[in-house]
């Protein structure tokens, strides 16, 4: 198999907090023990609930925030371990689309100024270099060269949106973390936008680490999908084998709860009920079960391991952590 561009390998991150009214210490657990590999050119999903953890890996992802333990690899560089030439060329090489075009551009910047900023981080291009990329940029995302000119409040959302995606091609990146990228737009114009992301990752070869809610647009839009349940992943493998064949009751849950436009249509796997744990003090044994109505007294004790299920030579392993899996 191809080696990965990014690893996360037992990846956590505990948030400390005081707890109690006495204000003993506590931590919260929004990664718990990650270990995922994303190959050069695929799209990988995250999927889960939101509290999840699925955002503080992206920010991890992003060096926003630093490790509690664990460590990230990109191209084979341990980026906890790197040096600061090393962790600025990562910079150079990851970049990112948020999920709301309303807050993520400056609004007392223009267009022109927005794109032009990662360029200038990095590179010292002349004046007409410059503008000449401002345009192409706009070019590849479908907007006019003198939308260089104008403010962020002049455009629609799915405009701006546009404007986020030229600025994260901006200096030619490998590898992008998407956080929601259509969630805040109209409906009308979702499918739009990820067109222009699929055109874009074909023509530049670009690897994507999606971090999404919408189920649909995962089994559209990626290759590979994991699924996260407070701090942990769950299940991974081929987004086509996971919404064909989902093993842990989470994921099958998760997918039964998508509408589907046939009203005969009747889901094996009934709601969810009942609330998240916190973070503070996960379950112990298999977090998903206090809300799993298959658990067994082994759930509620033992962390169940990863089994791994039949897949083809050469494809990413399908695997969930289900004590259930085989009984």
């Amino acid at each position: 198999m191809t080696a990965p561009l990014l690893e996360l390998r037992d990846v956590k991150k505990h948030f400390p907090v005081e707890a109690g009214m006495f204000g003993a210490r506590a931590s919260v657990r929004a990664v718990d023990g990650v270990s995922l590999a994303v190959a050069p050119g695929e799209t990988f999903a995250l999927v889960g609930e939101s509290g999840c953890g699925k955002t503080t890996i992206a920010k991890l992802v992003l060096l926003l925030e630093p490790l509690t333990a664990g460590s990230i690899l990109f191209d084979g560089t341990d980026l906890a371990t790197a040096t600061a030439a090393q962790r600025k060329a990562y910079r150079r090489q990851a970049q990112a689309v948020f999920q709301d075009p309303y807050s993520s551009l400056n609004p007392r910047l223009k267009i022109g100024t927005i794109i032009a900023e990662p360029i200038l981080a990095h590179q010292r291009p002349g004046r007409a270099a410059l503008a000449a990329r401002i345009a192409e940029l706009l070019d590849i995302v479908g907007l006019p060269a003198g939308a260089a000119e104008l403010y962020p409040h002049e455009f629609s959302g799915g405009q701006r949106q546009r404007i986020a995606i030229a600025r994260g091609l901006a200096i030619n990146p490998r590898f992008m973390v998407l956080d929601e990228p259509i969630s805040a737009l109209d409906v009308s114009i979702r499918a739009q936008v990820l067109n222009l992301l699929a055109d874009i990752q074909q023509r530049f070869g670009l690897t994507y680490l999606i971090i999404a809610h919408d189920l649909a647009l995962v089994e559209h839009f990626s290759t590979t999908v994991a699924v996260m349940y407070l701090g942990a992943i769950v299940e991974t493998g081929p987004t086509e084998a996971v919404f064909a064949n989902p093993a842990h009751p989470y994921t099958r849950a998760l997918l039964a709860s998508v509408p589907r436009p046939d009203p005969d249509h009747r889901p094996e796997a009934g709601v969810i009920h009942g609330e998240i744990a916190s973070a503070l003090a996960p379950p112990p044994g298999c977090k998903f079960h206090p809300r799993c109505p298959l658990a067994t007294d082994r759930c509620r004790h033992d962390v169940p391991a990863v089994t791994q299920l039949s897949t083809g030579p050469g494809t990413t392993p399908h695997w969930a952590a289900c004590h259930l899996i085989g009984t």
